[in-house]
């Protein structure tokens, strides 16, 4: 499995047909048990950019059925309309925080001028700790990053850290793998880097 076309690819000897609502890994999962393969190595191949959603027309070659008969049976491959995800780039930051700076010198003029709290706050639609932030500095505090540690990974939070300790060089892809093939784990590539990233930045600011 290592052609560039899927369509040329030749099906797996063995291939158990989708249970009634099991998920597109579960299925994988058991494909790659039926034929003897690692199921990180089946998932990276079937995956979208290595380790994104399982490409439905991938699975389809490769279980010898038509593609619709996959989105059928797994209707979590098909795609899914919704809106944009929304993004903040650097240049909707830097324009929000010139505007923050622009309203807390317009209320220290009008502060300066004699106008009360209450007609500040009616006038620029701020509160009372927005006026004492405008009072005690020019400029606005800068964007607060938060922290969330993903709630996908479930139990594995111990299993990862603990990797991490025994080899603090180890990288995310052997992580991944690790986690999937002795786990039977099904965790989602991006938010494992994302969990991965912050406990390294966390050891290294020595809040662990």
């Amino acid at each position: 499995m290592t052609g560039h076309d899927e369509h040329r690819l030749p099906p797996l000897p063995f291939r158990p047909r989708p249970s009634r609502g099991e998920t597109a890994d579960d299925y994988v999962r058991r494909l790659a048990a039926a034929n003897h393969l690692r199921f990180s190595y089946l998932r990276r191949y079937l995956g979208r950019r290595s380790y994104g959603p399982v490409d439905p027309a991938r699975l389809a070659t490769l279980t010898g059925r038509d593609l619709p008969a996959i989105l059928r049976a797994l209707p979590e491959l098909a795609p899914q309309p919704g809106p944009p995800a929304r993004r903040y780039t650097r240049e909707n930051i830097q324009r929000n925080h010139d505007a923050k700076r622009e309203k807390y010198a317009a209320i220290r003029r009008d502060v300066e001028d004699g106008m009360s709290e209450r007609a500040i706050e009616r006038k620029h639609h701020v509160g009372r700790r927005t006026i004492i932030k405008a009072l005690a500095s020019a400029e606005p505090p800068e964007r607060k990053k938060i922290h969330r540690e993903p709630v996908a990974l479930g139990q594995l939070h111990g299993h990862i850290d603990a990797m991490l300790r025994g080899k603090p060089d180890i990288t995310i892809a052997a992580i991944w793998e690790r986690l999937v093939d002795r786990h039977d784990a099904a965790v989602a590539y991006p938010t494992l880097r994302t969990y991965v990233a912050s406990r390294r930045e966390r050891q290294g600011t020595g809040q662990d």
